[in-house]
């Protein structure tokens, strides 16, 4: 899996909001939304209940927010430690 849609999906799964999700990433709400279509067609399930104004995390989406979540935080960790040795 591409660590872009990853990011994407994390961060719509916590802030709940493309829209939010795409400010903190400094991208288009579409091209959120795009990642996140492109990560659910490659895992083959859909990991987000889309509503008028709301969206919601479905069960497989909430079991890949808990696998995601501490993975990227300790990856960001490890960037953050490499660029601060230098």
């Amino acid at each position: 899996l591409s660590i872009g849609p990853l990011r994407a999906f994390e961060a719509v799964a916590r802030r709940l909001s493309f829209r939010a999700a795409a400010e903190e990433l400094f991208l288009t709400q579409s091209a959120v939304s795009r990642q996140i279509q492109s990560l659910e067609e490659e895992l083959g399930a859909p990991l987000f209940n889309r509503g008028t104004r709301h969206v919601a995390l479905t069960a497989d989406g909430a079991a890949l927010l808990a696998a995601v979540a501490p993975s990227l935080e300790r990856l960001d960790g490890t960037v953050r430690q490499l660029r601060s040795a230098r």
